[in-house]
């Protein structure tokens, strides 16, 4: 008699079946709900944080803006109120001049005025953040001045009567635009100063 070799071979193959334990992966933490609420607060906590730092990120690069911007009106300022009160100055003894002398070529003694701030404030981008009333003072002051030295010099003002509106317009211009004009530039140097910000010493001090 044969032996039964095959029924052996397959007792023996699923023994060997029997005796394999099962893999089993542990699924427990995924349907805890302690789990999901966690990585939800991760995810949340992620975004509050990234839109906190792009806030602070925006926030500073305004104030640089603004710092920057103050800084480049400081000296643009400052240096009109310098130019300004060189032509009164200069107008001054001008208008002193034809009153004391009464020259007949009043044309020999035209005075040189400076325009090279005011004239080149059209090109900047910061010229409008000076207070418009300073700038219109200042542009009134110009023109009318201008005005009547071309009409003493044609001889339609008198000497002392055009040197007379002259004093009368650098008085007004002094304890206007002028002084305006200082008092503002003041103040973006005390906001500088204590914000950190290194800038010239105030002509005025």
């Amino acid at each position: 008699m044969e032996p039964d070799t095959p029924k052996t071979t397959e007792s023996t193959e699923k023994n060997n079946k029997k005796q394999r334990p099962a893999i089993r992966f542990d699924n427990s933490d995924l349907i805890k709900s302690g789990f999901w609420v966690g990585q939800i607060f991760m995810v949340i906590a992620t975004v509050i944080g990234v839109y906190l730092a792009a806030q602070e990120g925006l926030s500073q690069a305004l104030l640089f803006e603004n710092l920057n911007s103050k800084e480049k009106n400081f000296y643009l300022q400052h240096a009109l109120a310098d130019e300004l009160s060189d032509n009164i100055k200069t107008l001054d003894s001008y208008a002193k001049l034809l009153q004391e002398k009464s020259p007949y070529n009043v044309k020999a003694y035209h005075p040189v005025v400076d325009d090279f701030v005011w004239g080149n404030m059209k090109y900047s981008s910061n010229a409008l953040e000076t207070p418009s009333n300073i700038l219109s003072g200042v542009r009134r002051y110009n023109s009318e001045t201008a005005l009547i030295i071309t009409k003493i010099e044609n001889n339609q003002f008198g000497p002392k009567y055009g040197s007379g509106l002259l004093l009368e317009l650098n008085e007004k211009v002094s304890e206007g635009a002028l002084k305006n004009l200082i008092n503002n530039y003041t103040q973006l140097h005390k906001e500088l100063i204590a914000a950190g910000i290194e800038v010239g010493p105030l002509a005025n001090n």
